[in-house]
């Protein structure tokens, strides 16, 4: 998903592309992660699942998304 106060540095995609999170680099420099879901009613879409704080490190925040989200932490995500 496409930001304006930030550049996403990683995404990560789960097995059956049903949900997906993006690891964002902000402009301040810190960084945080959001996740989506995909939701069908007329036509698919995503739809926010997960929302971050801000973390000083990409590391930091992927290391939050893994303990926050389970099938991040079940696919072995590091």
């Amino acid at each position: 998903m496409a930001c304006s106060h930030a550049e996403i540095v990683r995404e990560v995609l789960r097995g059956d592309e049903k949900a997906n999170v993006d690891f964002l680099k902000r402009r301040d420099g810190l960084y945080e992660f959001r996740g989506y879901v995909e939701r069908v009613e007329i036509e698919p879409y995503w739809s926010p699942a997960e929302r971050s704080g801000l973390y000083a490190t990409l590391e930091e925040a992927e290391q939050s998304a893994t303990t926050q989200i389970p099938w991040l932490r079940e696919s072995g995500h590091r």
